[in-house]
């Protein structure tokens, strides 16, 4: 085996409004992060991300702009590796309807995660700003 090549694929969005802020959830946690999530097996990228928005924001139509950037992270409490996909992605819906652990949704200007001390925060920053 290659323990050392295995990572958990995540698809992301970034989701822009018209001042630039970033689509941001809270799910399962008390930091925020991108929407979006693991791919299943025999998954595309695209029907994940369609499926991960759709369960997590009820979002049914969105125009997938093409992949914006890919990030690669460990986590070092679970010891594992991260690799998520962002995908640029562009929605005319602002009623969102979270999903089953969602506890928050907001468009967030990214600057104001800069110096958190969080990983997913650190992402959405570096994703957003740099």
């Amino acid at each position: 085996m290659y323990p050392n090549a295995f990572y958990r694929v995540s698809v992301k969005a970034l989701i822009r409004d018209k001042q630039g802020n970033v689509l941001v959830v809270k799910e399962n946690q008390d930091t925020w992060s991108l929407p979006g999530g693991g791919l299943d097996h025999g998954e595309s990228p695209e029907d994940g991300l369609w499926r991960e928005l759709h369960e997590e924001l009820g979002l049914e139509h969105i125009k997938i702009r093409g992949i914006y950037r890919t990030l690669t992270f460990e986590l070092k409490q679970k010891q594992a590796w991260l690799m998520w996909v962002v995908y640029d992605v562009e929605t005319d819906c602002n009623d969102f309807i979270p999903g089953d652990g969602v506890s928050e949704v907001q468009y967030l200007d990214p600057r104001v995660l800069i110096d958190s001390p969080d990983i997913f925060e650190q992402q959405v920053y570096k994703l957003a700003v740099q």
